[in-house]
């Protein structure tokens, strides 16, 4: 071999060794990530931003592909999914993830909160480590606590008192707690899915139900039920949650990024509670639903009819049922409201 040849033999042999030592961009990870998010939605909103989080740093090698718009079913069927792995992250109200947990309805229990202050107070202090280990035996990991904000009465007709709901026909959700909340009260209890309340509402199968503000207008509920009693009987929370095989296979790095792009539950909440005002005020100024705001002699009313709930949810549910209700218990007697410093 001519000098001139070794040349080109010893460039690719350098460019060999050198080159193996600059490392591949990793492969983007894909994940489903579920949910059932009315589009321009405080919670649709928030998987944007955990998308563009999460692509704003590509050596994460994180791709989430998002699903949060009920294109993969509803919430009653994709938690399932989850739980088998067919698909890796979502959002799910509460009456979806009781179907995992059936222990976690307790927090649909009328009346139990009386502010948000006191929802943080029970939920981040005495039941969200109970909570998320019963999670972890379904094999899911509990990633955040969401929320919708609060729960009121829609109907096709006032309701002013309970006395009104007796025998009238009423779409209970997917779970314990709204069952017996309202078989307590005398109605004609129909449970239906989310996705089948608008034609249940639309044939008259259903002509009352309960739910937040923002699905309640953007949902369309609106339309069909346009009397809306403000009752605030429950607080919808809500969790997004993995699935704990594939969340372990992730790296520590990933597993934070996922957890910052998901953002402050307290940003969340002030979106929710802005949009909620907004949407009820609109309402109000072009006369598009009766709204009755119950007076403290209503309430008072509403609570003592519905006192019975909440021991009726423990024996039903069993497990540790018993347990959960203790400390909730305990939540509510060590709140002490903070004073406004304004």
């Amino acid at each position: 071999m001519t000098r001139t040849g070794w040349i080109p033999l010893f460039a690719l042999l350098l460019a060999g060794p050198l080159g193996a030592c600059a490392p591949a961009a990793p492969e983007p990870q894909a994940f489903r990530v579920v949910g059932s998010s009315p589009p321009g939605s405080p919670w649709s909103s928030q998987w944007l931003r955990f998308e563009a989080a999460l692509a704003a740093d590509p050596a994460l090698g994180l791709a989430p592909q998002l699903y949060v718009q009920g294109q993969l079913g509803d919430s009653e069927r994709t938690i399932q999914a989850l739980r088998r792995g067919r698909v890796q992250m979502g959002g799910f109200p509460l009456s979806a993830a009781a179907a995992l947990v059936p222990e976690i309805a307790l927090l649909h229990a009328p009346f139990i909160f009386n502010s948000e202050q006191q929802v943080d107070h029970i939920i981040d202090g005495y039941l969200q480590a109970p909570l998320n280990a019963l999670f972890e035996a379904q094999g899911i990991t509990v990633l955040s606590w969401t929320e919708a904000g609060w729960n009121h009465l829609f109907s096709t007709t006032p309701l002013r008192g309970p006395a009104d709901l007796a025998g009238f026909p009423i779409r209970a959700q997917p779970t314990p707690a709204s069952r017996v909340l309202f078989g307590e009260l005398g109605a004609d209890v129909r449970p239906l899915p989310y996705s089948e309340l608008l034609s249940g509402l639309q044939t008259g199968l259903v002509r009352a139900g309960d739910g937040n503000l923002v699905l309640y207008f953007q949902g369309g509920i609106a339309k069909e039920a346009r009397q809306l009693t403000l009752t605030a009987h429950a607080f919808e929370a809500g969790l997004i949650l993995a699935n704990s095989q594939w969340w372990e296979s992730l790296g520590e790095a990933q597993r934070a990024a996922i957890r910052a792009a998901l953002g402050p539950r307290e940003r969340l909440r002030a979106e929710v509670a802005a949009l909620s005002a907004r949407l009820l005020e609109q309402a109000l100024a072009e006369e598009r639903v009766g709204v009755h705001r119950p007076t403290d002699t209503e309430l008072a009313q509403w609570r003592t009819a519905t006192a019975g709930v909440r021991p009726r949810l423990v024996h039903e549910i069993g497990g540790e049922a018993r347990r959960i209700d203790a400390l909730i218990t305990a939540g509510q007697q060590s709140f002490v409201v903070t004073p406004d410093p304004g």
